[in-house]
Protein backbone atom coordinates (compact mmCIF):
# COMPACT_ATOMS: atom_id res chain seq x y z
CA UNK A 1 0.00 0.00 0.00
CA UNK A 2 1.44 3.14 -1.44
CA UNK A 3 1.47 5.74 1.85
CA UNK A 4 -0.87 8.25 2.45
CA UNK A 5 -0.58 12.19 2.84
CA UNK A 6 -2.96 11.99 6.46
CA UNK A 7 -4.06 14.72 8.31
CA UNK A 8 -5.04 13.24 11.99
CA UNK A 9 -7.53 14.14 13.83
CA UNK A 10 -7.65 12.44 17.49
CA UNK A 11 -10.72 12.15 19.67
CA UNK A 12 -9.09 10.24 22.28
CA UNK A 13 -11.26 7.68 23.82
CA UNK A 14 -14.73 9.30 22.66
CA UNK A 15 -17.69 7.18 22.30
CA UNK A 16 -16.09 3.93 23.59
CA UNK A 17 -18.49 1.63 25.25
CA UNK A 18 -16.91 -0.59 27.19
CA UNK A 19 -13.99 -0.89 29.62
CA UNK A 20 -10.83 -3.55 27.77
CA UNK A 21 -9.20 -4.73 30.22
CA UNK A 22 -5.67 -3.35 28.52
CA UNK A 23 -7.51 0.19 28.27
CA UNK A 24 -6.93 3.43 30.77
CA UNK A 25 -10.05 3.47 32.54
CA UNK A 26 -9.95 6.96 32.80
CA UNK A 27 -9.90 7.91 29.56
CA UNK A 28 -13.06 5.89 28.09
CA UNK A 29 -17.15 5.41 29.36
CA UNK A 30 -18.57 8.66 29.95
CA UNK A 31 -16.27 11.26 28.39
CA UNK A 32 -17.29 12.78 24.80
CA UNK A 33 -15.34 14.25 22.33
CA UNK A 34 -13.66 17.32 22.96
CA UNK A 35 -13.33 17.93 19.04
CA UNK A 36 -15.86 20.16 17.36
CA UNK A 37 -16.63 20.51 13.84
CA UNK A 38 -14.75 24.17 13.98
CA UNK A 39 -11.70 22.55 15.12
CA UNK A 40 -11.75 20.37 12.68
CA UNK A 41 -11.79 22.77 9.88
CA UNK A 42 -8.97 24.27 11.69
CA UNK A 43 -6.82 21.43 12.05
CA UNK A 44 -7.51 20.31 8.18
CA UNK A 45 -6.61 23.73 7.03
CA UNK A 46 -3.64 23.45 9.17
CA UNK A 47 -2.33 20.51 7.87
CA UNK A 48 -2.78 22.04 4.22
CA UNK A 49 -0.67 25.10 5.07
CA UNK A 50 2.13 23.12 6.53
CA UNK A 51 2.92 21.47 3.63
CA UNK A 52 0.33 18.56 3.30
CA UNK A 53 0.48 16.96 -0.17
CA UNK A 54 -3.12 17.36 -1.97
CA UNK A 55 -4.88 15.51 -2.24
CA UNK A 56 -4.69 14.74 1.49
CA UNK A 57 -6.82 12.54 3.49
CA UNK A 58 -8.61 13.27 6.55
CA UNK A 59 -8.50 10.66 9.34
CA UNK A 60 -10.44 10.26 12.82
CA UNK A 61 -8.20 8.04 15.55
CA UNK A 62 -8.35 7.37 19.13
CA UNK A 63 -12.07 6.95 19.26
CA UNK A 64 -14.62 4.96 18.53
CA UNK A 65 -16.15 7.24 15.91
CA UNK A 66 -19.20 5.17 14.91
CA UNK A 67 -20.24 5.17 18.38
CA UNK A 68 -20.11 8.52 19.18
CA UNK A 69 -23.87 10.28 18.98
CA UNK A 70 -25.01 10.92 15.10
CA UNK A 71 -24.73 14.30 15.93
CA UNK A 72 -21.77 14.46 16.14
CA UNK A 73 -20.57 12.46 13.76
CA UNK A 74 -22.06 14.15 11.26
CA UNK A 75 -20.74 17.85 12.71
CA UNK A 76 -17.17 16.36 12.45
CA UNK A 77 -18.02 14.56 9.07
CA UNK A 78 -19.25 17.91 7.83
CA UNK A 79 -16.11 20.10 8.54
CA UNK A 80 -14.31 18.26 6.20
CA UNK A 81 -16.81 19.03 3.02
CA UNK A 82 -15.43 22.25 1.74
CA UNK A 83 -12.22 20.60 1.59
CA UNK A 84 -13.10 17.97 -0.61
CA UNK A 85 -15.33 19.81 -2.76
CA UNK A 86 -12.37 21.70 -3.50
CA UNK A 87 -10.07 18.49 -4.22
CA UNK A 88 -8.11 19.46 -1.33
CA UNK A 89 -9.03 16.61 0.57
CA UNK A 90 -9.92 13.19 -1.47
CA UNK A 91 -11.57 11.43 1.01
CA UNK A 92 -11.76 10.49 4.96
CA UNK A 93 -11.04 7.65 7.07
CA UNK A 94 -12.09 6.64 10.27
CA UNK A 95 -11.17 3.91 13.45
CA UNK A 96 -14.06 2.95 15.03
CA UNK A 97 -15.30 -0.78 16.54
CA UNK A 98 -17.20 -3.34 14.81
CA UNK A 99 -20.48 -3.54 15.88
CA UNK A 100 -24.08 -1.78 15.70
CA UNK A 101 -23.44 -1.05 12.42
CA UNK A 102 -25.71 -1.55 9.62
CA UNK A 103 -26.24 -1.11 6.12
CA UNK A 104 -27.82 2.48 6.72
CA UNK A 105 -24.82 3.73 8.61
CA UNK A 106 -22.15 2.92 6.04
CA UNK A 107 -24.43 4.83 3.55
CA UNK A 108 -24.19 7.88 5.48
CA UNK A 109 -20.61 7.76 6.11
CA UNK A 110 -20.30 7.12 2.42
CA UNK A 111 -22.56 10.29 1.27
CA UNK A 112 -19.38 11.96 3.67
CA UNK A 113 -17.30 11.02 1.50
CA UNK A 114 -15.47 7.94 3.98
CA UNK A 115 -13.76 5.77 1.89
CA UNK A 116 -11.74 3.81 4.63
CA UNK A 117 -12.57 2.46 8.09
CA UNK A 118 -10.33 0.27 10.02
CA UNK A 119 -11.87 -2.05 13.06
CA UNK A 120 -10.46 -3.50 16.36
CA UNK A 121 -10.53 -7.16 15.46
CA UNK A 122 -7.60 -7.38 18.20
CA UNK A 123 -8.67 -11.70 18.15
CA UNK A 124 -10.97 -14.07 16.89
CA UNK A 125 -10.79 -16.62 20.12
CA UNK A 126 -14.17 -15.99 21.56
CA UNK A 127 -11.95 -16.93 25.36
CA UNK A 128 -9.29 -14.08 24.28
CA UNK A 129 -12.19 -11.71 23.72
CA UNK A 130 -13.97 -12.31 26.57
CA UNK A 131 -11.05 -12.34 28.90
CA UNK A 132 -9.87 -8.69 27.54
CA UNK A 133 -13.65 -7.42 27.77
CA UNK A 134 -13.70 -6.78 24.13
CA UNK A 135 -18.04 -6.95 24.08
CA UNK A 136 -18.51 -8.00 20.83
CA UNK A 137 -18.17 -11.97 19.58
CA UNK A 138 -16.47 -13.17 16.29
CA UNK A 139 -20.21 -13.26 14.55
CA UNK A 140 -20.59 -9.63 14.97
CA UNK A 141 -17.58 -8.86 13.89
CA UNK A 142 -17.32 -11.34 10.73
CA UNK A 143 -20.87 -9.20 9.59
CA UNK A 144 -19.91 -6.12 10.22
CA UNK A 145 -16.65 -6.39 8.47
CA UNK A 146 -19.07 -8.09 4.99
CA UNK A 147 -21.05 -5.31 5.00
CA UNK A 148 -18.09 -2.46 5.01
CA UNK A 149 -16.76 -4.17 2.08
CA UNK A 150 -19.90 -5.07 0.42
CA UNK A 151 -20.51 -0.96 0.56
CA UNK A 152 -17.12 -0.35 -1.27
CA UNK A 153 -15.04 0.63 2.01
CA UNK A 154 -11.53 -0.13 1.74
CA UNK A 155 -11.10 -2.27 5.38
CA UNK A 156 -8.60 -2.44 7.96
CA UNK A 157 -8.41 -4.77 10.61
CA UNK A 158 -6.28 -4.72 13.50
CA UNK A 159 -5.09 -7.29 15.86
CA UNK A 160 -3.44 -7.67 19.31
CA UNK A 161 -1.07 -10.28 20.13
CA UNK A 162 0.11 -11.13 24.03
CA UNK A 163 -3.42 -10.92 25.24
CA UNK A 164 -4.57 -12.32 28.30
CA UNK A 165 -5.73 -16.10 27.56
CA UNK A 166 -4.04 -15.26 23.91
CA UNK A 167 -1.45 -17.86 22.16
CA UNK A 168 0.65 -17.90 19.39
CA UNK A 169 -1.69 -20.20 17.71
CA UNK A 170 -4.46 -17.84 18.32
CA UNK A 171 -2.70 -14.98 16.85
CA UNK A 172 -2.27 -17.03 13.80
CA UNK A 173 -5.61 -17.86 13.47
CA UNK A 174 -6.66 -14.44 13.73
CA UNK A 175 -4.01 -13.58 11.13
CA UNK A 176 -5.69 -15.65 8.98
CA UNK A 177 -8.70 -14.57 9.46
CA UNK A 178 -8.27 -10.73 8.72
CA UNK A 179 -6.04 -11.44 5.91
CA UNK A 180 -9.09 -13.36 4.13
CA UNK A 181 -11.42 -10.44 5.15
CA UNK A 182 -8.73 -6.98 5.49
CA UNK A 183 -7.68 -5.00 2.59
CA UNK A 184 -4.95 -3.90 4.91
CA UNK A 185 -3.58 -4.92 8.59
CA UNK A 186 -2.10 -3.43 12.25
CA UNK A 187 0.13 -5.56 14.62
CA UNK A 188 -0.07 -4.49 18.24
CA UNK A 189 1.79 -5.95 20.95
CA UNK A 190 -0.33 -6.28 24.36
CA UNK A 191 1.52 -3.36 26.37
CA UNK A 192 0.60 -2.59 30.11
CA UNK A 193 -0.91 0.71 31.34
CA UNK A 194 -1.53 2.52 34.92
CA UNK A 195 -5.50 2.83 35.60
CA UNK A 196 -6.02 -0.76 33.69
CA UNK A 197 -7.60 -4.18 34.72
CA UNK A 198 -4.38 -5.45 32.88
CA UNK A 199 -2.71 -3.60 35.32
CA UNK A 200 -3.93 -5.42 38.46
CA UNK A 201 -3.95 -8.28 36.67
CA UNK A 202 -0.40 -8.09 36.36
CA UNK A 203 0.28 -6.72 40.12
CA UNK A 204 -1.91 -9.85 40.92
CA UNK A 205 0.50 -12.51 38.98
CA UNK A 206 -2.65 -13.53 37.12
CA UNK A 207 -0.77 -12.28 33.71
CA UNK A 208 1.85 -11.91 32.31
CA UNK A 209 2.75 -9.40 28.99
CA UNK A 210 5.07 -11.30 26.27
CA UNK A 211 8.61 -10.27 26.56
CA UNK A 212 10.23 -8.48 23.69
CA UNK A 213 11.76 -11.28 22.31
CA UNK A 214 8.45 -13.69 22.28
CA UNK A 215 6.70 -10.05 20.75
CA UNK A 216 9.23 -9.89 17.96
CA UNK A 217 9.22 -13.43 16.98
CA UNK A 218 5.39 -13.72 17.00
CA UNK A 219 5.02 -10.81 14.91
CA UNK A 220 7.41 -11.97 12.61
CA UNK A 221 5.69 -15.17 11.69
CA UNK A 222 2.35 -12.74 11.29
CA UNK A 223 4.80 -10.42 9.08
CA UNK A 224 5.29 -13.70 6.73
CA UNK A 225 1.68 -14.51 6.86
CA UNK A 226 0.23 -11.13 5.87
CA UNK A 227 2.90 -11.06 2.77
CA UNK A 228 2.05 -14.49 1.38
CA UNK A 229 -1.53 -13.50 1.93
CA UNK A 230 -0.44 -9.76 -0.46
CA UNK A 231 -2.05 -8.13 2.55
CA UNK A 232 -0.18 -4.95 3.45
CA UNK A 233 0.61 -4.45 7.45
CA UNK A 234 0.65 -0.71 7.95
CA UNK A 235 1.71 -0.62 11.31
CA UNK A 236 4.07 -3.16 14.09
CA UNK A 237 3.71 -2.56 17.52
CA UNK A 238 2.47 0.86 19.21
CA UNK A 239 2.72 4.14 18.45
CA UNK A 240 6.55 6.14 20.11
CA UNK A 241 5.74 7.04 23.33
CA UNK A 242 7.72 8.16 26.68
CA UNK A 243 8.97 5.08 28.46
CA UNK A 244 7.05 6.59 31.54
CA UNK A 245 3.69 6.20 29.74
CA UNK A 246 3.80 1.85 30.43
CA UNK A 247 4.52 -0.13 33.12
CA UNK A 248 5.33 -3.32 31.32
CA UNK A 249 5.12 -5.39 27.39
CA UNK A 250 6.95 -5.59 24.41
CA UNK A 251 7.54 -2.04 23.68
CA UNK A 252 10.14 -0.54 21.66
CA UNK A 253 10.67 2.38 19.57
CA UNK A 254 12.40 -0.28 16.78
CA UNK A 255 9.60 -2.89 17.40
CA UNK A 256 8.92 -3.50 13.06
CA UNK A 257 12.69 -2.81 12.55
CA UNK A 258 13.34 -5.64 14.59
CA UNK A 259 10.22 -7.87 13.77
CA UNK A 260 11.72 -7.55 10.03
CA UNK A 261 15.21 -8.69 11.24
CA UNK A 262 13.92 -11.51 12.40
CA UNK A 263 11.62 -12.47 8.98
CA UNK A 264 15.08 -12.66 7.51
CA UNK A 265 16.87 -14.41 10.40
CA UNK A 266 14.96 -16.85 10.93
CA UNK A 267 15.28 -18.70 7.68
CA UNK A 268 18.73 -17.98 7.26
CA UNK A 269 19.37 -20.11 10.65
CA UNK A 270 16.94 -22.89 9.51
CA UNK A 271 18.63 -23.36 6.00
CA UNK A 272 22.46 -22.82 6.83
CA UNK A 273 24.65 -24.97 8.57
CA UNK A 274 27.53 -22.06 7.86
CA UNK A 275 27.05 -18.58 7.17
CA UNK A 276 30.52 -16.54 6.09
CA UNK A 277 28.88 -13.71 3.56
CA UNK A 278 26.28 -11.98 3.28
CA UNK A 279 25.82 -9.32 0.56
CA UNK A 280 23.19 -7.41 -1.51
CA UNK A 281 21.04 -4.20 -1.69
CA UNK A 282 21.82 -1.38 1.25
CA UNK A 283 17.82 -1.82 2.09
CA UNK A 284 18.16 -6.01 2.16
CA UNK A 285 21.46 -5.99 4.28
CA UNK A 286 20.27 -3.59 6.80
CA UNK A 287 16.67 -5.00 7.27
CA UNK A 288 18.71 -8.15 8.22
CA UNK A 289 21.37 -6.85 10.12
CA UNK A 290 18.54 -4.77 12.33
CA UNK A 291 18.32 -2.09 15.15
CA UNK A 292 21.39 -2.54 16.71
CA UNK A 293 22.61 -4.85 15.11
CA UNK A 294 20.19 -7.19 16.27
CA UNK A 295 20.10 -9.88 12.90
CA UNK A 296 24.03 -9.58 12.84
CA UNK A 297 24.51 -10.83 16.47
CA UNK A 298 22.38 -13.46 16.27
CA UNK A 299 24.07 -15.10 13.12
CA UNK A 300 27.62 -14.56 14.27
CA UNK A 301 26.69 -15.89 17.63
CA UNK A 302 26.06 -18.84 15.71
CA UNK A 303 28.22 -19.06 13.09
CA UNK A 304 30.92 -16.75 13.99
CA UNK A 305 32.67 -13.67 11.92
CA UNK A 306 30.24 -12.69 8.67
CA UNK A 307 31.17 -10.84 6.43
CA UNK A 308 28.12 -8.08 5.42
CA UNK A 309 28.72 -6.38 1.90
CA UNK A 310 26.40 -3.91 0.76
CA UNK A 311 26.32 -2.79 -3.17
CA UNK A 312 23.71 -0.34 -4.90
CA UNK A 313 21.08 -1.76 -6.18
CA UNK A 314 17.36 -0.88 -6.23
CA UNK A 315 16.27 -4.60 -6.13
CA UNK A 316 16.03 -6.25 -2.39
CA UNK A 317 18.09 -8.85 -3.32
CA UNK A 318 20.07 -10.64 -0.95
CA UNK A 319 23.45 -13.69 -1.56
CA UNK A 320 24.51 -15.85 1.50
CA UNK A 321 27.61 -17.22 0.55
CA UNK A 322 27.73 -16.13 -2.91
CA UNK A 323 24.20 -17.44 -3.73
CA UNK A 324 20.87 -15.79 -3.95
CA UNK A 325 18.88 -16.51 -1.12
CA UNK A 326 15.03 -15.84 -1.22
CA UNK A 327 12.80 -15.48 1.95
CA UNK A 328 9.76 -17.83 1.33
CA UNK A 329 7.06 -18.34 3.98
CA UNK A 330 6.00 -21.92 4.43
Amino acid sequence: MAKRNIIPIFIPFAGCPVKCVYCDQNQITGISSTVSGEDVAHQIARGLENGAHIPAEVAFYGGTFTMLPVEKQNELLQAAQPFIRSGALSGIRLSTRPEKLREEDFARLKSYGVKTVEFGIQSVDPDVLMAAKRGVSVEEMDRTVTVAKAAGFHVGLQQMIGLPEDSFEKDTKTARWIAERGDFARIYPTVVFKNTELYAMVAAGEFHPLSLKEAIERSAYLLDLYDAASVPVIRVGLPQMERSAYVEGPYHDNFREFAESHRQLAPILKKYKAVESVEGSHRAVNRLVGPFGYGRKALEAVYGPVAFRSKNSVEEELQINGEEYTHAFN
